[in-house]
């Protein structure tokens, strides 16, 4: 199922970051948007390349777009947006700076 956890980054979390992005001006979730999981097949192959390779670029994000959507992600959002999620989505999986000190 595609609730189920994948690794460290979830499909879930992928999808909540998806949403966030929301390329297309869906508002997934929202009353007048469209349904929650929109972007769940997107959101679990990007969720697999997580887990798989513990990490994800965006020339992968734009590979998976460009399957789905017949254009790549950064044609649609921009470069910076585009780079933005795939911070974002590989801070799922890999510990930041951050996270590794000790308070």
């Amino acid at each position: 199922m595609r609730d189920a956890p994948i690794g460290n980054g979830t499909t879930p979390d992928v999808l909540r970051l998806l949403n966030e992005v929301d390329p297309y001006g869906l508002a997934p979730g929202l009353p007048d948007g469209a349904p929650d999981e929109e972007y769940g097949p997107e959101a679990a192959e990007i969720a697999q390349h997580l887990t798989t390779d513990g990490a994800i670029t965006a020339e992968q994000i734009d590979a998976i777009w460009l399957h789905w959507f017949d254009q790549p992600l950064t044609a649609v959002v921009g470069p910076a947006p585009t780079e933005r999620f795939v911070d974002r989505l590989n801070g799922l999986v890999m510990p930041t700076a951050s996270s590794n000190r000790s308070s």
